[in-house]
C-alpha cells in the first residue's frame, strides 16, 4: 500500500508541476487554426495535458522500477538509477513530441521554440520529461517504503 499512496501522491503533485511547466512554456507553442473559446477552454486544455504529463511520470517511474527491480527506488537516488530516469524521460517526451508534432500535427511549434537538433522536436517539452519527475518524485519520497 505505501507503494500506492507514493504513486498517489506522485501523480498529484507531478499534475501540478507539469500545469505549471506547460502555461509557463506556452509562448513556444504556434495554435494557427485552433480557436481557444476564451479563459475557460485555455485552462481546460492545459489540466487535461498536465493530467496525461502526470501520468507519463508515473508511467516513468514504474518503468525505472521494472528495470531496477525496486518498487521504492526514489527513496534513495544512485547514479545508475537518476540516469535511467532521465533518459527513459528523454526518450519518452522525445516520441511523445514526434508523435504529436511531426507525425499527427497535434500541435505546433511557435518560431521561439529551440529544437533538439537532427530530431526536430522542441527542448523545452522534452526538458519537462527529464526534470518534472524527478522534482515530484524529491516532493513525496517520504511516502515510499525503505528498499
Amino acid at each position: 500500500m505505501p507503494f500506492l499512496r507514493f504513486l498517489f501522491f506522485f501523480f498529484l503533485v507531478s499534475v501540478a508541476l507539469n500545469f505549471g511547466w506547460e502555461i509557463s512554456q506556452m509562448s513556444l507553442y504556434s495554435f494557427p487554426g485552433v480557436p481557444l473559446a476564451g479563459y475557460d477552454a485555455f485552462v481546460k486544455a492545459h489540466w487535461i495535458a498536465a493530467v496525461k504529463d502526470g501520468l507519463m511520470c508515473v508511467g516513468l517511474y514504474v518503468l525505472v522500477a521494472i528495470f531496477m527491480r525496486n518498487a521504492g527506488w526514489g527513496k534513495r537516488f544512485t547514479n545508475q538509477r537518476l540516469i535511467f530516469l532521465v533518459s527513459f524521460g528523454f526518450m519518452w517526451a522525445v516520441a511523445v513530441e514526434y508523435q504529436g508534432a511531426i507525425v499527427r500535427h497535434a500541435w505546433a511549434y511557435a518560431k521561439a521554440m529551440p529544437l533538439l537538433p537532427g530530431l526536430n522536436v522542441g527542448v523545452t517539452p522534452v526538458l519537462q520529461m527529464m526534470v518534472v519527475p524527478l522534482i515530484g518524485i524529491l516532493l513525496v519520497r517520504k511516502h515510499l517504503s525503505d528498499k
